[in-house]
């Protein structure tokens, strides 16, 4: 699977979050959400993803797959309509 961020109408960026505008709704998004995001920057397999904020972040601290974890994040960046995917 592969995913790639939607444009936003607005986005600010704070101490690695972010919030950004999507039509009407605000949404307030983690440092781990936000760098997913900034990584989908084009069409990226979810295998990178996973390797990428596994490499910035570590590997979750109850010891939790990385691949299933990015894989709900993806899910709900996509219910919000900031990432597509395919």
């Amino acid at each position: 699977m592969r995913a790639r961020r939607l444009p936003v109408a607005d986005r600010v960026d704070r101490d690695g979050e972010s919030v950004v505008l999507v039509g009407r709704e605000v949404v307030r998004l983690s440092a781990l959400a936000t760098a997913l995001l900034d990584e989908c920057w084009d069409w990226a397999e979810e295998e990178r993803l996973v390797a990428v904020l596994v490499d910035r972040f570590g590997p979750p601290p109850d010891g939790g797959d990385p691949a299933v974890l990015v894989e709900e994040a993806l899910a709900t960046l996509s219910e919000h309509r900031l990432v597509e995917r395919g």
